[in-house]
């Protein structure tokens, strides 16, 4: 059956037990086969993703690098949040395990007995299965990373590791679910039903998960599976939609969440926005269950080394034809127009970059990345000002910071670029096509000037010369206009006769006035000399 799996499951891996040094990990094999523990430092080795970029994608096309410019949704650049939530994960998952060791004597027992506990025909079991397991919290605005952070978190643990003999189990490491945008809890068990017979192969949903099944029974099953193979952490994702359950929705999911951590010893990490925390602290004990390890509340991040390193990291990434570097202005200017949101700076990068290519400015200001803010964000633009207030009062009023789809932005604006790319090649095709016109009406002007006996050379002078001075004429107006021009460049040149410079004139126009004659006149002025006075008597 194992072998069957293997072969079935793609995205499974087989066991290697990894040697424990803590006692409490040692001889559990839910525990051994997990990834080994990471030290800050490695976990941020691991968590960073910096997409593949070459400076020289720069120099493509301006639609290419338009369609480049949505990578950036991929990048991750890990700060002390993050590693934070990486330990505490690391802690929920490993710990939910110690009171679930396949090994120990009393393993199958508890099985029977947690099956019991949610058929109603139990009061307890054994305290060693209740006291391991904890649940924590992670709130905040939408946009703050929360979701990618815990995928990326995820994305270190294989999700299925299959365990050969003797123990012959197939470990469900993590299972993720949204919760339902109706906050139905039957919604979410149908949900959990998919996404266990996704990963193995079952036919869990049409044995439990089909209409006629009660929530009850649903959820009797779902605890049931969730032992059965050895979940060790059900991460919850907006868990604020719980809001707009109906009747006592929301009270009956969060009853059946802290079930699975006390009696089934399943971990639960619960996810959502600021308005989920009047849904986890309506009541005390289930604010208690949630927060085993700690509530973890993210806001905006302050300006400082975290968010030095992040804009650093995404700052490399430029399909921009002039490089642009980091300045402290450009770094004030997206922490003003993001507040810290990492989501809406990331975007408001991406997206300025966009605007550079499409009005072909080609680089980033920060007169760009405010523009930008205002043209784009307009959506988020009062939360924002909100955050920029500082005032509790004011910021109440957005629990939540809508995030943007940058991808959905970018199809739609590249429209234009595509639409300019068109219209260009046009152009160029079209004075392509009139070069290769315009060569065929000289060539034809020229032969016809040469075909009247006209000197070869001053043939094409004159087709080049109108041609070039009237473009739209026809070739008719054309070979006159050119007869025209041959015409004056044949005709002789007459050589203009000298004239008396202007001073002279003067001088015999004055000498006039005195009745002198001119030859008097320009010999009183030295002009001239008498001719006698060159003889010698």
């Amino acid at each position: 059956m194992n072998d069957q799996l293997e072969m079935g499951l793609s995205n499974a891996r087989v066991a290697k037990y990894h040697q424990q040094e803590l006692p409490d990990f040692q001889g559990n094999p839910l525990i051994g086969a997990l990834p080994p523990i990471l030290s800050l430092e490695e976990a941020f080795d691991e968590l960073s993703y910096h997409p593949d970029y070459d400076e020289k994608e720069r120099m493509l096309s301006p639609h290419l690098r338009y369609h480049a410019i949505p990578r950036l949704q991929r990048f991750f650049q890990p700060v002390m949040q993050h590693l934070d939530l990486e330990q505490r994960f690391s802690r929920l998952l490993r710990y939910g395990y110690v009171g679930r060791n396949p090994l120990s004597p009393g393993y199958t027992r508890q099985l029977n007995e947690a099956h019991q506990v949610m058929k109603g025909q139990a009061q307890a079991v054994p305290y060693d299965i209740r006291s391991t397991a904890s649940s924590f919290t992670l709130m905040g605005f939408s946009g703050i990373g929360k979701t990618t952070a815990i995928e990326r978190i995820l994305s270190l643990y294989p999700q299925l590791i299959i365990h050969k003999h003797p123990i012959n189990l197939t470990q469900i490491v993590w299972l993720k679910l949204n919760c339902p945008h109706d906050g139905s809890l039957k919604s979410l068990c149908m949900d959990f039903f998919l996404k266990i017979d996704r990963l193995l192969g079952t036919n869990y949903y049409d044995r439990f998960g089909s209409k006629r099944n009660s929530i009850s029974s649903m959820v009797t099953r779902m605890g049931q599976i969730a032992r059965l193979h050895c979940i060790g952490a059900l991460i919850i994702d907006e868990i604020q939609h719980l809001l707009t359950a109906k009747d006592s929705g929301s009270e009956k999911m969060m009853n059946f969440f802290v079930t699975l951590v006390n009696e089934i010893g399943i971990p639960v990490m619960m996810i959502g926005t600021m308005r989920a925390r009047s849904v986890l602290q309506q009541d005390f004990r289930q604010a208690r269950r949630g927060s085993g390890q700690g509530d973890m509340v993210w806001q905006q991040m302050k300006k400082g080394d975290d968010w030095d390193v992040l804009v650093e990291s995404m700052w490399e990434y430029q399909w921009i034809e002039n490089r642009v570097e980091l300045t402290r202005d450009l770094n004030e200017t997206l922490y003003e127009q993001s507040q810290g949101i990492v989501d809406i700076a990331v975007k408001l990068f991406a997206l300025s970059q966009g605007r550079a290519i499409e009005t072909e400015a080609e680089t980033i200001t920060p007169a760009m990345i405010r523009k930008v803010a205002s043209d784009d964000l307009k959506l988020v633009q009062p939360m924002l000002k909100a955050l920029k207030s500082g005032l509790p009062s004011e910021i109440e009023k957005y629990e939540d910071i809508m995030p943007m789809d940058i991808e959905e932005y970018l199809q739609y604006r590249s429209h234009n670029i595509d639409i300019k790319a068109t219209i260009q090649k046009k152009k160029e095709k079209q004075a392509e096509e009139r070069q290769k016109q315009q060569s065929s009406v000289l060539e034809k002007v020229i032969l016809a000037l040469i075909g009247l006996d006209m000197d070869t050379n001053l043939s094409e002078k004159a087709a080049t010369n109108v041609l070039k001075r009237f473009p739209d004429s026809s070739q008719a107006e054309l070979m006159q206009k050119a007869l025209t021009y041959i015409e004056e460049q044949q005709k002789p040149k007459i050589k203009k006769k000298a004239t008396i410079p202007n001073h002279l004139q003067n001088l015999i126009n004055q000498g006039k006035k005195k009745k002198r004659s001119a030859y008097e006149s320009l010999l009183d002025s030295n002009y001239i000399k008498n001719p006698l006075d060159e003889f010698v008597i």
